[in-house]
């Protein structure tokens, strides 16, 4: 096993740390980044705090630009973002699937139920 140096301090001790045998994992690669773990969550203290490779935060409710916004600006590593299904379909999960990827995201999250044609 190879040796990693690591270094720490008291205010970044508390994070959501993801399982060590997580290192042990093939991970998939997305468009060249190799992703391992992945946090789900939308809680903006949590995605600071953790040392997961990517988030996907999708939520309950209609997915609107300014949260996503608000999230790809707080996260500091790769983030999927919901962009609908159910009831949020057709154009607008489409817009907003465009708004996330040229506000940053690496990929966007469309839940089921949602038709497979666009409106």
């Amino acid at each position: 096993m190879k040796i990693v140096p690591a270094f720490g301090s008291k205010l970044r001790k508390n994070i959501v740390a993801v399982p060590e045998i997580i290192d042990e994992c093939s991970g998939i690669r997305v468009f060249g980044q190799l992703l391992k773990s992945f946090l789900f969550s939308t809680d903006v203290a949590i995605i600071r705090n953790t040392n997961a490779n990517a988030i996907i935060a999708v939520y309950p409710f209609t997915p609107q630009p300014t949260i996503s916004n608000a999230l790809i600006l707080a996260a500091d590593k790769p983030i999927f973002c919901g962009v609908g299904g159910g009831i949020t379909t057709g154009n607008r999960s489409v817009e907003l699937a465009v708004h996330a990827d040229f506000q940053g995201a690496l990929g966007v999250v469309l839940n089921k139920p949602a038709p497979n044609r666009s409106y």
